[in-house]
């Protein structure tokens, strides 16, 4: 079988070392940085009037949302987690919306409050370090 797009496939193994090697703090980063590119992909497909890279970019969106709210640990986590998870289904709510409209205000609105947390989320790995 031939390899169609040889960039693709790069960075599809690229993004598969990143994961295998990655312990669970990096995963969630790797998932927010997901979630953020695929927003911005998001914004340039709507802008451009490009329905299905919308689609596949809102989709993988939506994905790197559902498995961030699957990652949150209720028994450890507490309140953090609730709140987290409220958001997380906030943003999910909002993204199917956003799509519906072709919103970009509605995603930077997403992206702005995920890319908080995202920061958030760096800023522990930075001080365990």
């Amino acid at each position: 079988m031939l390899i169609q797009d040889p960039i693709k496939a790069y960075q599809t193994v690229e993004q598969d070392l990143l994961v295998e090697g990655a312990d669970p703090h990096s995963l969630v980063q790797i998932l927010f940085a997901e979630f953020l590119v695929n927003i911005e992909l998001t914004i340039a497909a709507i802008e451009r009037s490009d329905l299905a890279a919308k689609s596949a970019h809102i989709t993988k969106t939506m994905m790197a949302c559902h498995l961030l709210a699957s990652s949150l640990d209720y028994d450890r986590g507490g309140e953090v987690a609730v709140s987290l998870g409220e958001i997380y289904e906030w943003s999910r709510r909002k993204l199917l919306d956003a799509s519906i409209k072709n919103s970009v205000p509605m995603l930077q609105e997403v992206h702005q409050v995920i890319g908080d947390i995202s920061s958030a989320w760096n800023m522990i790995s930075a001080k365990a370090a």
